[in-house]
């Protein structure tokens, strides 16, 4: 078994700018309609953005309320799942809203790679803001001053690569009902900071999903993986 030190962070798709006024379910495209129902079961939507990015891609985007969360859950026209995220925690805020000094440190010292959201918190009476980047297979935490003074930069958290049986049931249940257990070869355990997470790549109709889920059985997010020609 392979070790490695890593820190635990959540992967998130950023929706573009809105290309129109909020949209009801039902008259979003019926690929969109079925997606949305499949993933949240019962649970009601009430209206839908639909938001288009630089490439001319349209995704339909609902907040949704399961299980006592709210999920943000994205969907192409053609009714492939983008996203499913739990919502931002008080703490956390997206990029785009951070200092522009902040961004700036997060992108030279992030290797380039996309940072979708940062908490937030004081340290010795200081603002700071917390990221996490995955870099050739391994996750490094970023924290930087409101100021754009780069605080750490480190790998905090062993990983192990754990078999499907082996995790609790309540991350074997939430895996199950996202993916299917016959999907499911192994199942990376990240330690965490506070409590354990499992993730878990998966293929579903043909397209690859980053699961990933708290040791309670929370489904943390959902996305889809980009492929090499994308």
């Amino acid at each position: 078994m392979v070790k490695s030190f890593v820190c635990l962070g959540l992967w998130l798709f950023v929706p573009g700018n809105s290309d129109d006024t909020p949209i009801k379910l039902a008259d979003c495209p019926g690929a969109v309609q079925s997606t949305l129902k499949a993933e949240i079961g019962s649970a009601k939507v009430e209206l839908v953005n639909r938001e288009t990015d630089e490439s001319g891609a349209t995704t339909y985007w609902a907040d949704v309320l399961l299980l006592g969360k709210t999920y943000s859950i994205g969907v192409l026209g053609d009714g492939t799942l983008v996203e499913m995220t739990l919502g931002l925690d008080a703490d956390e805020v997206l990029f785009e809203r951070l200092p522009a000094a902040v961004q700036a440190t997060f992108k030279s010292e992030g290797f380039g790679l996309k940072i979708d959201r940062a908490s937030k918190e004081l340290k010795f009476g200081v603002q700071v803001y917390e990221a996490v980047v995955n870099h050739k297979g391994r996750r490094y935490e970023l924290v930087v001053a409101e100021e754009g003074t780069l605080v750490e930069k480190v790998l905090v958290i062993e990983d192990d690569e754990v078999e499907f049986s082996r995790c609790p049931a309540a991350v074997q249940a939430t895996l199950t009902k996202h993916a299917g257990a016959d999907m499911i070869q192994e199942v990376t355990r990240y330690s965490g900071i506070v409590k354990p997470t499992y993730e878990a790549e998966v293929e579903i109709n043909g397209k690859v999903y980053l699961i990933e889920v708290a040791e309670s059985g929370v489904l943390i997010s959902k996305s889809l993986e980009a492929t090499e020609d994308e």
